[in-house]
């Protein structure tokens, strides 16, 4: 690892990053400290590549793919000067990033493990067999260019509502007349789903219970509920779940992992309820109407609706890795087997097509960045950014 250096700082925007865009920023050169650590020549590289591993018995294979590797020397000694009056030296650089990129991705999981890691580096070079070179790195958010989720961000509000729905017969033991739930999940009606912008879900839960006459009816107490009831927001499942296909040279496997739920803690969802009140429906044939033998139903709704803001790694295939995406919606009854559940299957893109600002430029010194930046946007873990920990194979070079 190459020791922490004062003589090198990299101002770069804090921005979500896309492929085919621009990657600019700037390299300060602190002079004093630059001649005391004896830094001759000053470079800046573009670094990235996918990683996985697959673990079996005894045996681990890996697998790196790289996506992009170019580099710049920014400055070598006695080639340029601070202006009078300071010891700082800005150069500026810019880098364009490919236009088929993967985004960046990171996953770890029991003997298996995917990445896709982006970042810049800064290397001081210092000559001599013995000496180290001082590096300073800065990990990038990027994901794919996506003009199709760019023009869907500002007009989804005015398309119509996509439906996944299930209905099921249920009773609440072995025996005894069949009641009914049905369920509906609905979102706006578009191919795909950006990330970055609020979006619409709305779960509407209705059940009609075995015909029954209206005494039955009446006698039933008020403080209990009649089955099947809707349940509460905090008993219904809704997650994103994502499922992610891995190869590592002659391995592969498969693997599940939830990433936003209702019921997760803390939820991320804020939910509106509308309960309104049970209704009775006369069954056909089902007697004098408003006397005692009156048979009928009673109808029972119930209506969630929230905002969810997306901000995962957008789908995705690549040689070595495939990460796909479902909203999977569990809605549960009293009784064995009465779970009422629903997967659709969605596809998630970026959602924009130029680099997107998360927040003011960020100020990098010393040899590593290892914490998430402030206010980032894409949910990666911490070890993503913890580039101590990161797989780049830096054979050849000179520490």
């Amino acid at each position: 690892m190459a020791p922490p250096t004062q003589a090198l700082r990299l101002s770069l925007p804090s921005m979500v990053y896309c492929a085919g865009s621009n990657v600019e920023g700037e390299v300060l050169l602190d002079f004093r400290q630059l001649r005391q650590e004896d830094i001759q020549q000053v470079q800046v590289k573009l670094r990235g590549s996918v990683h996985t591993m697959i673990k079996r018995d005894k045996t681990t294979l890996r697998e790196t793919i790289p996506l992009v590797y170019v580099s710049l020397d920014l400055w070598t000694q006695g080639s340029a000067y601070p202006l009078p009056g300071t010891d700082t030296l800005r150069l500026p650089f810019r880098f364009r990033l490919p236009v088929n990129l993967p985004p960046s991705f990171h996953y770890s999981g029991w003997q298996k493990s995917a990445y896709v890691l982006y970042e810049l580096t800064i290397v001081g070079v210092r000559p001599g067999t013995f000496q180290f070179n001082r590096k300073l790195r800065m990990p990038l958010a990027v994901v794919p260019k996506d003009t199709i989720g760019k023009n869907l961000r500002n007009g989804f509000a005015s398309l119509g509502w996509r439906k996944g729905e299930r209905t099921e017969k249920i009773r609440r033991g072995l025996w005894g007349d069949y009641s009914t739930a049905h369920v509906e999940l609905l979102f706006p009606d578009m191919p795909v789903l950006p990330l970055f912008v609020d979006i619409p879900f709305i779960i509407n839960v209705t059940t009609t219970t075995a015909p029954l006459t209206r005494a039955k009816a009446d006698a039933h107490p008020e403080d209990r509920p009649i089955f099947p009831s809707p349940p509460t927001i905090s008993e219904i499942d809704f997650r994103l779940v994502r499922f992610m296909k891995i190869r590592a040279e002659r391995f592969s496997t498969e693997c599940i992992d939830d990433l936003l739920g209702a019921r997760r803690v803390p939820s991320r969802m804020v939910v509106d309820n509308d309960l309104p009140p049970r209704v009775w429906v006369v069954v056909e044939g089902g007697g004098e109407k408003g006397s005692e033998a009156e048979k009928g139903t009673w109808v029972q709704r119930a209506r969630f609706q929230t905002i969810v803001r997306l901000s995962v790694p957008p789908t995705f295939v690549s040689p070595t890795i495939e990460c796909l995406y479902t909203l999977d919606l569990k809605v549960p009854f009293p009784g064995i087997g009465n779970d009422v559940r629903i997967d659709v299957p969605v596809t998630i893109v970026s959602g924009i097509d130029a680099p997107l600002s998360r927040s003011p430029p960020q100020v990098l010194q010393g040899a590593a960045c290892s914490a998430p930046p402030t206010g980032h946007m894409l949910d990666l873990p911490p070890a993503y950014w913890d580039v101590n920990g990161r797989d780049w194979d830096d054979s050849g070079e000179k520490d």
